[in-house]
């Protein structure tokens, strides 16, 4: 009863793995790794490919939501709605989709593009998002200690959130900095909070502009603006979707910019001076920076290139987009399941503050730089 009873409260977590195992009787019939990456991920796999079957579905096709907008929406509807037993068949899946299947999807989606396409952006494609990631770090320093009181620490980890690529790169600054696991986890909740109302409010700006005000706006131009102020890459693609494919080919474009100004970003901070660094202290930076090293975009860079030279056979690309859909639904899906309400309700005040102030920024300065660009 014991057993059973830790196995039980081990199951409640979402990130437990949900198999109770004996080591005297299994450890020699223990699975290899593989085959229990496999195993995880199949249940949560079997969803996503149903939201990619429902997303082709002529009832749903014609209303513009793509596989993406229907995996994060039913992981976020079963996250929040379901019981937490009924979701335990995902949980050890949804740890591996949101950490590698996101990366390497990501990767893939350079399938879809050519630096052709990249130098058609133009100088906006680079200039618009390098400057909205530098603006919104100081905008959120200086709102955060000296509007809101925040300690620079806590100020930097959300706005790094915001600016750079999400939470990921608030786990990253976080880890440089050495900040207490509150902030990072606060950060992170914004983040997700923010970036998931992006994601479903720039497609309805993006028909009110064009079918109801009539503005001139292009597909390359607001890609560019998703791009550059939108939190997740996953939400970047998400959303782009929505619009049409020419607006999520610019939109992720202008994402790896800022995925890729996260090195450079980290180096800055971790050799900073600030007064009581120790030769063991920076040791540790200098690991958590390799670690925080955003490969997946260098590996997006790599497919693009292979792409560019036609080196990628014309029968594979069909089987291979369809291939990465999938990893990104199974991402999305994972991500919403994830997305708590009460875990955003925990985060605090004045953290949801700044980052809301931060994303009214993003968007109105976002779209002043791309007006100016156009």
């Amino acid at each position: 009863m014991r057993n059973l009873g830790l196995g039980l409260s081990l199951l409640d977590s979402f990130y437990a793995f949900p198999i109770y195992r004996s080591p005297r009787r299994h450890t020699s019939h223990r699975p290899s790794r593989p085959k229990r990456a496999v195993a995880e991920l199949l249940p949560l796999g079997l969803v996503a490919a149903l939201m990619l079957w429902l997303a082709r579905w002529p009832v749903l096709s014609g209303t513009g939501l793509s596989a993406l907008t229907l995996a994060i929406g039913f992981g976020m509807l079963a996250g929040n709605l379901l019981p937490k037993r009924w979701l335990l068949p995902l949980a050890p899946g949804a740890g591996l989709a949101r950490q590698h299947l996101l990366r390497l999807g990501v990767a893939l989606y350079g399938l879809r593009l050519t630096f052709g396409a990249v130098v058609a952006l133009g100088s906006a494609g680079v200039v618009v998002p390098l400057l909205m990631l530098a603006g919104t770090l100081l905008v959120g320093l200086w709102l955060g200690t000296k509007l809101l009181g925040l300690s620079w620490r806590e100020a930097l980890v959300i706005s790094a959130g915001s600016a750079v690529c999400s939470a990921a790169a608030a786990i990253a600054v976080a880890s440089v900095l050495r900040s207490d696991e509150r902030h990072t986890a606060m950060a992170v909740a914004t983040v997700v909070l923010f970036g998931t109302l992006g994601m479903f409010l720039y497609p309805a700006l993006y028909e009110l502009a064009v079918q109801q005000w009539q503005w001139p706006v292009s597909a390359r131009l607001f890609g560019i603006f998703t791009g550059a102020t939108l939190h997740e890459v996953a939400q970047v693609i998400a959303s782009g979707q929505m619009v049409n494919p020419a607006v999520a080919d610019a939109a992720v474009v202008a994402k790896m910019v800022r995925v890729l100004a996260l090195a450079p970003l980290l180096l800055l901070i971790a050799l900073w001076p600030r007064g009581s660094s120790k030769p063991k202290g920076s040791a540790g930076r200098a690991r958590s920076l390799l670690k925080s090293v955003p490969w997946f975009a260098l590996g997006f860079i790599a497919v693009m290139a292979l792409h560019s030279a036609g080196w990628v056979p014309a029968d594979w690309k069909p089987a291979l987009i369809t291939f990465d859909d999938w990893l990104l639904a199974s991402a999305m899906l994972a991500i919403g399941l994830q997305t708590r309400l009460g875990d955003l309700l925990h985060a605090g005040r004045r953290p949801m503050v700044l980052a809301g102030l931060l994303f009214v920024f993003l968007v109105s300065a976002g779209a002043l730089l791309c007006w100016a660009a156009a």
